[in-house]
């Protein structure tokens, strides 16, 4: 699914279609979003994420697809 991701994102919450939260959204670039991790060190950013991934976006977070275990 095509999803327009603009600045407006960063600062939400990122959690999975589980309920799981991930953390923070710290940057938006080319079709990617840019996660600090909850709990992560101190890198710049800890997890790129890219829109097909993304199953919502609701004001307050985007919820991603839970990878399906194998």
């Amino acid at each position: 699914m095509d999803r327009e991701l603009t600045d407006d994102l960063v600062g939400k919450s990122v959690t999975t279609d589980e309920g799981q939260e991930m953390g923070t959204i710290a940057e938006v670039d080319e079709g990617h979003i840019y996660v600090d991790l909850m709990g992560g060190g101190e890198t710049q950013h800890d997890e790129d994420i890219d829109a097909e991934s993304i199953k919502e976006i609701t004001d307050d977070e985007v919820i991603l697809h839970e990878p399906e275990q194998t």
